[in-house]
């Protein structure tokens, strides 16, 4: 879900961003860039274009069944990879994923479906760690920003986007969207 366009949003990364910028292992995420990832699809060498649209067409299908939600962001935590706020109510966007691996198993089959090595939780990160670092100095100092207030964006759509690594931040272009539910006022709003 690329979130970069939430001005609240946009306004409480900025400011933590500006507590956090004196650690030199971290690199910022550019607020145009402040996104919630929901599931992977594949390596775009993997993935060949009519599938890619078999797939785009199938998650399409599912989302529309969803309705549009409310998303709260904050507060900040912090580990040795990256600085990140929670986001919720988890429901809504694990309804997301699921919908968006079904689409995917519809498609590739359930085989092809990515797993994680850990449970999903949903997370919006504003700084990665570009080395190897203790983390106790990065939590110490999440923690004095943990009091900034939390904020809330609407959730109407997801994008299926073709990320890439680029120097010291990740960047992507947006192949596809899908709309949840109609244009109905999210829950929770």
């Amino acid at each position: 879900m690329c979130l970069g366009e939430s001005e609240a949003l946009r306004a409480l990364a900025t400011v933590c961003q500006a507590g956090l910028g004196h650690i030199p292992t971290l690199d910022m995420v550019p607020l145009k860039g402040l996104h919630l990832t929901v599931q992977k699809v594949g390596f775009t060498d993997e993935v060949p274009a009519a599938q890619l649209d078999q797939i785009v067409a199938a998650a399409r299908r599912r989302l529309e069944g969803l309705s549009p939600f409310s998303l709260r962001v904050g507060p900040l935590a912090g580990s040795a990879g990256a600085v990140r706020f929670s986001a919720g109510p988890h429901p809504p966007v694990r309804s997301v994923r699921q919908a968006l691996r079904r689409a995917l198993a519809e498609v590739r089959g359930e085989r092809a479906v990515p797993a994680r090595a850990t449970e999903f939780v949903p997370h919006v990160s504003i700084a990665y760690n570009n080395t190897p670092t203790d983390a106790a100095p990065v939590i110490d100092l999440v923690a004095s920003l943990r009091s900034v207030a939390s904020v809330t964006t609407a959730i109407h759509s997801v994008e299926l986007v073709e990320l890439r690594r680029e120097p010291r931040s990740y960047a992507w272009d947006v192949l596809a969207t899908g709309t949840l539910g109609d244009d109905e006022q999210p829950a929770g709003s």
